[in-house]
């Protein structure tokens, strides 16, 4: 059986998410599986990653999925019961890659 790839995405919230990892993650994939349906979703398959502080995170998903986890977290304007917009910072096939980007960016802003 063949793997699926992978894609790595960093998202951005508008407002900070008061929440823990688990009710992040279980918030995001309701959202995301009422916005493209279950099909979609499971193309899509997304899990939360790391949870980097309240406003940023790390979305695994489908590299088939990719295209349509972009828009869906684009659309989403509620998680949970906070009010936020999410936008997409950077996307990678690696974690590695992705984290060494951001840590990059964040000692050019010191």
């Amino acid at each position: 059986m063949i793997r699926d790839k992978k894609r790595y995405i960093m998202i951005e919230a508008s407002s900070e998410l008061n929440m823990g990892k688990e009710e992040l993650d279980r918030a995001l994939k309701q959202a995301v599986l009422s916005l493209v349906g279950q099909l979609g979703y499971y193309d899509i398959s997304p899990k939360l990653i790391s949870l980097a502080d309240s406003r940023h995170f790390v979305v695994r998903c489908k590299l088939r999925g990719y295209e349509r986890m972009l828009l869906a977290s684009a659309l989403i304007k509620r998680i949970g019961a906070t009010e936020t917009g999410l936008y997409t910072l950077k996307s990678s096939g690696t974690i590695k890659a992705l984290m060494k980007g951001k840590a990059s960016e964040d000692l050019s802003d010191d």
